[in-house]
């Protein structure tokens, strides 16, 4: 089987609500439990780099899912949107992908200077959970390198030189769900 040094990943939550009116996650595609998703046999590369989008209500699950797929955290990279999208208490303008690492990847070196992003950046929001293409400049310009196998995991749409997984497309790679887990997780 493959493995992939650069993971992307955007969970279908379950997040659920918003009433009588679905405008919420939950009326416009399937959702999976964080037990589900924790337990998705990611073919990772001994060393690689996951980006792991997550809501404001999953961040916690987030960090187990990571944990789960043999990936340590190491920081958050936020999304600031251009307009408020829904809450509860607080109305949401920001979207949290967390990033993570498995073994060690040396920092991508370019004319002798480091690639580094930023841990925000701003975006418009369009359709509904489609993640900006700012994300994927991002991380092509600090983790990608020659010869490194990308997969974009619950993709919704195709990426040059990228691998996909989903229940939208045609998949490049089929996963496997791991035997005998026992998460403590929704």
């Amino acid at each position: 089987m493959k493995k992939y040094e650069i993971i992307y990943a955007d969970p279908p939550w379950n997040e659920s609500g918003g009433g009588k009116i679905k405008r919420g996650a939950d009326g416009h595609y399937p959702l999976m439990k964080t037990k589900e998703i924790m337990a998705l046999s990611v073919p990772s590369a001994e060393n690689a780099h996951l980006y792991l989008w997550v809501t404001n209500n999953f961040m916690a699950d987030g960090l187990n899912v990571m944990e789960a797929w043999g990936f340590k955290y190491k920081t958050m990279i936020t999304w600031h949107k251009d307009r408020f999208g829904l809450g509860q208490y607080f109305r949401g303008q920001t979207e949290h992908c967390l990033f993570g690492v498995k073994g060690m990847i040396p920092y991508k070196v370019e004319n002798g200077k480091r690639q580094q992003g930023t841990t925000v950046f701003e975006a418009p929001r369009t359709k509904h959970s489609q993640k900006p293409i700012e994300m994927i400049r991002l991380i092509e310009k600090v983790s990608d390198r020659e010869g490194f196998n990308k997969l974009e995991m619950f993709a919704r749409e195709r990426r040059q030189g990228w691998n996909i997984w989903g229940n939208e497309l045609e998949n490049d790679v089929e996963l496997s769900v791991q035997a005998k887990i026992n998460f403590n997780c929704t």
